[in-house]
């Protein structure tokens, strides 16, 4: 399911876990993006395929926001889990002011198509997702929650 302009209500304070990552906005880094995802997946019991699906979920994340942007940036992701299994996951990208652009940007690359095709992956990997942008700053957030086994 898609939500396109709300983020996923702050989780209970509870026993509420948190890790921010940020790093460039480029394809070769998203690995540090994957391997934080596995790692909070892991630490909050997932199986197997669910940390996989979390992993992939996250690289589209990214991918997308990379694809909203015209000009250098940075990628910035929290992600928050509770002892009920629910990870949220909120990834924001930020413009970052380039000299040499004297305030001009190359136009974004993503087409209706390929947000199209982004939507149906996201629907397929996590139980929520969505987006917007406010002020040129792009947003987009998941919410998994873990599945304990059958019985």
């Amino acid at each position: 399911m898609t939500n396109a302009m709300s983020a996923p209500p702050t989780v209970d304070l509870k026993n509420i876990n948190r890790v921010e990552l940020s790093l460039s906005a480029d394809a070769q880094m998203l690995f540090l993006a994957r391997m934080t995802g596995a790692a909070v997946a892991s630490r909050a019991n997932f199986d197997y395929e669910r940390v996989e699906d979390l992993r992939l979920a996250i690289d589209e994340l990214c991918v997308r926001l990379m694809s909203r942007g015209g000009g250098p940036a940075r990628i910035t992701l929290q992600f928050q889990w509770d002892e009920d299994g629910v990870i949220n996951v909120v990834a924001t990208l930020v413009p970052e002011d380039d000299p040499t652009g004297n305030g001009r940007h190359s136009h974004p690359t993503a087409t209706p198509a390929s947000f199209e095709l982004s939507e149906r992956i996201l629907d397929a990997l996590v139980d929520d997702h969505g987006g917007d942008s406010i002020g040129g700053v792009h947003r987009e957030w998941l919410r998994m929650r873990r599945q304990d086994p059958l019985g």
